[in-house]
């Protein structure tokens, strides 16, 4: 199980890889701001992945969970936040994509990760191929996805 931040649902959706999230961790829990981000604005926005994580909720591998608790950390949005919470009640990985929340997550000691390290297990555990993974990344970057050179080459530098 994990809890999942938006962007790695959206990069994955987007690339058609989301069910790697299912094959990897057979769970995951999104908060209800997550659930607001990706699905009811994306469905808004017109934006095919909104449907595709919307799915994956009905399928039930997907389960939207709302912090009862809630508490704002200076410099990162909502859904990060009360993502990081639900990571946290239930000790559990968590998975977050932009760096200023992962420095937070780690802050409350929690397990941080994000959506190379989606790519990478997929490879270990043969879902995808080192290729399809490269292509993946690709795609990912193209439709907005934010990385460094050096992370870039360095997960080049990783599968390969």
């Amino acid at each position: 199980m994990i809890a999942s931040d938006a962007s790695p649902l959206i990069s994955l959706a987007k690339t058609g890889k989301l069910y790697l999230l299912r094959e990897i961790f057979e769970r995951v829990l999104i908060e209800e701001e997550v659930k607001r981000e990706t699905i009811d604005r994306g469905k808004e926005e017109g934006a095919p992945d909104a449907l595709v994580i919307e799915d994956a909720v009905k399928e039930g591998w997907i389960e939207i969970e709302k912090i009862k608790e809630e508490k704002r950390f200076s410099g990162i949005h909502k859904g990060e936040g009360n993502t990081i919470l639900l990571a946290k009640k239930h000790k559990c990985l968590v998975l977050i994509d932009e760096e200023d929340a992962r420095e937070v997550a780690r802050a409350v000691d929690l397990k941080v990760r994000g959506s190379l390290y989606v790519l990478k297990e997929a490879i270990e555990k043969d879902l995808i191929s080192k290729e399809e993974s490269i292509k993946t990344l690709d795609e990912m970057i193209k439709d907005g996805f934010r990385i460094s050179t050096r992370m870039y080459a360095k997960f080049l530098e990783d599968v390969k």
